[in-house]
Protein backbone atom coordinates (compact mmCIF):
# COMPACT_ATOMS: atom_id res chain seq x y z
CA UNK A 1 0.00 0.00 0.00
CA UNK A 2 1.12 3.18 -1.25
CA UNK A 3 0.90 6.42 1.41
CA UNK A 4 -1.03 9.05 0.60
CA UNK A 5 0.56 12.49 -0.12
CA UNK A 6 -2.76 14.33 0.58
CA UNK A 7 -2.56 13.19 4.43
CA UNK A 8 1.28 15.51 4.87
CA UNK A 9 -0.39 18.12 3.48
CA UNK A 10 -3.38 18.12 5.45
CA UNK A 11 -1.04 18.08 8.28
CA UNK A 12 0.53 21.44 7.16
CA UNK A 13 -2.53 23.09 6.72
CA UNK A 14 -3.82 22.27 9.91
CA UNK A 15 -0.90 23.48 11.41
CA UNK A 16 -0.89 26.49 9.47
CA UNK A 17 -5.12 27.39 10.51
CA UNK A 18 -3.74 26.88 13.89
CA UNK A 19 -1.20 28.60 14.45
CA UNK A 20 -3.27 31.81 12.06
CA UNK A 21 -6.21 31.44 14.79
CA UNK A 22 -3.53 31.53 17.78
CA UNK A 23 -1.49 34.69 16.49
CA UNK A 24 -4.95 36.28 15.87
CA UNK A 25 -5.96 35.78 19.21
CA UNK A 26 -2.70 36.52 20.80
CA UNK A 27 -3.52 39.91 18.67
CA UNK A 28 -6.63 40.91 19.84
CA UNK A 29 -5.64 40.10 23.84
CA UNK A 30 -2.51 42.07 23.30
CA UNK A 31 -3.70 44.94 21.15
CA UNK A 32 -7.11 45.70 24.17
CA UNK A 33 -6.65 48.30 26.41
CA UNK A 34 -5.87 47.00 30.02
CA UNK A 35 -7.61 49.23 32.73
CA UNK A 36 -4.31 50.78 33.61
CA UNK A 37 -3.85 52.22 30.25
CA UNK A 38 -5.00 55.89 30.22
CA UNK A 39 -4.97 58.13 26.79
CA UNK A 40 -2.24 59.88 25.63
CA UNK A 41 -1.19 61.65 22.79
CA UNK A 42 0.75 60.37 20.15
CA UNK A 43 2.41 62.06 16.72
CA UNK A 44 0.62 60.38 13.80
CA UNK A 45 3.33 61.37 11.15
CA UNK A 46 6.52 63.23 11.56
CA UNK A 47 6.71 66.64 11.96
CA UNK A 48 9.37 69.58 11.90
CA UNK A 49 9.65 71.97 14.32
CA UNK A 50 7.51 74.78 14.03
CA UNK A 51 4.93 72.58 12.33
CA UNK A 52 1.10 73.84 13.04
CA UNK A 53 -0.58 70.54 14.69
CA UNK A 54 -3.68 69.88 12.22
CA UNK A 55 -6.61 67.29 13.54
CA UNK A 56 -4.41 64.21 11.06
CA UNK A 57 -0.90 65.06 13.12
CA UNK A 58 -1.89 63.40 16.39
CA UNK A 59 -4.06 60.25 17.79
CA UNK A 60 -4.56 59.15 21.11
CA UNK A 61 -3.48 55.54 22.25
CA UNK A 62 -3.98 53.76 25.31
CA UNK A 63 -0.49 52.81 26.94
CA UNK A 64 0.41 52.27 30.49
CA UNK A 65 0.84 55.17 32.38
CA UNK A 66 3.83 53.97 33.97
CA UNK A 67 5.47 53.91 30.52
CA UNK A 68 4.90 57.55 30.12
CA UNK A 69 7.20 60.63 30.55
CA UNK A 70 6.20 63.41 32.50
CA UNK A 71 4.42 66.10 30.90
CA UNK A 72 2.91 63.38 28.45
CA UNK A 73 -0.50 64.95 26.91
CA UNK A 74 -4.05 63.26 27.69
CA UNK A 75 -6.20 65.24 25.36
CA UNK A 76 -5.32 66.85 21.63
CA UNK A 77 -3.75 70.27 21.25
CA UNK A 78 -6.10 73.09 21.15
CA UNK A 79 -5.78 74.84 17.71
CA UNK A 80 -2.59 77.14 16.99
CA UNK A 81 -0.41 74.32 18.69
CA UNK A 82 2.83 74.09 16.69
CA UNK A 83 5.93 71.52 17.36
CA UNK A 84 8.62 72.96 19.48
CA UNK A 85 10.65 70.33 18.82
CA UNK A 86 11.25 67.66 15.44
CA UNK A 87 8.38 64.40 16.21
CA UNK A 88 8.20 61.26 15.03
CA UNK A 89 5.68 59.12 14.14
CA UNK A 90 4.47 57.21 17.22
CA UNK A 91 6.25 59.83 19.47
CA UNK A 92 4.23 60.51 22.74
CA UNK A 93 3.76 64.62 23.02
CA UNK A 94 4.05 66.36 26.17
CA UNK A 95 4.07 69.85 27.25
CA UNK A 96 6.84 70.98 26.15
CA UNK A 97 7.05 69.58 22.41
CA UNK A 98 4.16 72.28 21.98
CA UNK A 99 5.25 75.78 21.08
CA UNK A 100 4.17 78.61 23.90
CA UNK A 101 3.57 81.56 21.70
CA UNK A 102 0.59 79.01 20.27
CA UNK A 103 -0.88 78.87 23.49
CA UNK A 104 -1.90 82.54 23.19
CA UNK A 105 -3.99 81.62 19.98
CA UNK A 106 -7.11 83.61 20.83
CA UNK A 107 -5.92 85.64 23.43
CA UNK A 108 -5.34 89.01 22.07
CA UNK A 109 -3.19 91.46 23.45
CA UNK A 110 -1.81 89.30 26.03
CA UNK A 111 1.71 87.91 26.15
CA UNK A 112 3.38 84.97 28.30
CA UNK A 113 4.86 85.52 31.35
CA UNK A 114 7.21 82.70 33.05
CA UNK A 115 6.82 82.51 36.81
CA UNK A 116 9.36 80.56 38.66
CA UNK A 117 7.71 79.02 42.20
CA UNK A 118 9.39 77.97 44.68
CA UNK A 119 6.84 75.49 46.10
CA UNK A 120 6.66 72.61 43.48
CA UNK A 121 3.50 71.43 45.04
CA UNK A 122 1.92 75.10 43.58
CA UNK A 123 2.21 73.83 40.15
CA UNK A 124 1.07 70.36 40.83
CA UNK A 125 -2.07 71.92 41.99
CA UNK A 126 -2.44 74.28 38.72
CA UNK A 127 -3.38 73.98 35.52
CA UNK A 128 -4.28 75.17 32.13
CA UNK A 129 -7.35 77.41 32.56
CA UNK A 130 -7.08 78.38 36.01
CA UNK A 131 -7.19 81.71 36.65
CA UNK A 132 -4.51 83.28 39.49
CA UNK A 133 -3.47 86.13 41.58
CA UNK A 134 0.31 86.90 41.43
CA UNK A 135 1.48 88.91 44.47
CA UNK A 136 4.65 91.03 45.12
CA UNK A 137 7.28 89.61 47.20
CA UNK A 138 7.83 92.94 48.83
CA UNK A 139 4.25 93.72 50.34
CA UNK A 140 2.19 91.67 49.14
CA UNK A 141 0.47 93.38 46.91
CA UNK A 142 -1.17 92.22 43.55
CA UNK A 143 1.09 92.76 40.57
CA UNK A 144 -1.26 90.22 38.15
CA UNK A 145 -4.59 89.84 38.99
CA UNK A 146 -6.85 86.72 36.96
CA UNK A 147 -3.40 85.86 34.94
CA UNK A 148 -4.38 82.78 32.93
CA UNK A 149 -2.79 79.54 33.51
CA UNK A 150 -1.30 78.65 30.23
CA UNK A 151 0.82 75.45 31.05
CA UNK A 152 2.22 74.38 34.65
CA UNK A 153 5.80 72.98 34.87
CA UNK A 154 6.57 70.24 37.60
CA UNK A 155 10.16 69.34 38.74
CA UNK A 156 13.42 71.03 39.43
CA UNK A 157 12.38 74.54 38.62
CA UNK A 158 8.57 74.65 38.87
CA UNK A 159 6.77 77.24 37.85
CA UNK A 160 3.91 78.55 35.97
CA UNK A 161 3.09 80.23 32.08
CA UNK A 162 0.68 82.53 32.48
CA UNK A 163 -0.91 85.21 30.04
CA UNK A 164 -1.25 88.34 31.10
CA UNK A 165 -1.51 92.02 29.55
CA UNK A 166 1.29 93.48 28.42
CA UNK A 167 1.66 96.47 31.24
CA UNK A 168 0.82 93.47 34.05
CA UNK A 169 4.10 91.60 32.64
CA UNK A 170 6.39 94.95 33.60
CA UNK A 171 5.13 94.91 36.72
CA UNK A 172 5.77 90.77 37.04
CA UNK A 173 9.20 91.17 35.88
CA UNK A 174 9.63 94.66 38.66
CA UNK A 175 8.40 92.35 41.16
CA UNK A 176 10.65 89.36 40.41
CA UNK A 177 13.82 91.82 40.33
CA UNK A 178 12.90 92.26 43.97
CA UNK A 179 13.67 88.58 44.53
CA UNK A 180 15.70 87.45 41.43
CA UNK A 181 15.07 83.81 42.26
CA UNK A 182 11.66 84.16 41.96
CA UNK A 183 10.76 81.96 44.86
CA UNK A 184 8.75 84.57 46.85
CA UNK A 185 6.46 85.54 44.54
CA UNK A 186 2.80 84.42 45.81
CA UNK A 187 0.53 82.55 43.73
CA UNK A 188 -3.40 82.55 44.91
CA UNK A 189 -6.14 80.39 42.79
CA UNK A 190 -9.53 82.41 41.52
CA UNK A 191 -12.73 80.57 42.03
CA UNK A 192 -14.07 80.05 38.60
CA UNK A 193 -16.68 82.59 37.30
CA UNK A 194 -20.33 81.92 38.34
Amino acid sequence: MRPSLALPARRWVAAGLAALVVGGGLHLVVSQPRPEDVPVVVAARALPVGAPLTPGDTELRQLPEAALPAGALHELPAGGAQAAVPLQAGEILSAADLRTSALLAGLPGRVAVFVPLGEPAVAEALGAGDAVDVHSPVDGSVVAREALVLRTRVGEAPGLWLAVEEDTAAGLAAARGADPAGAALGVALRPPPP
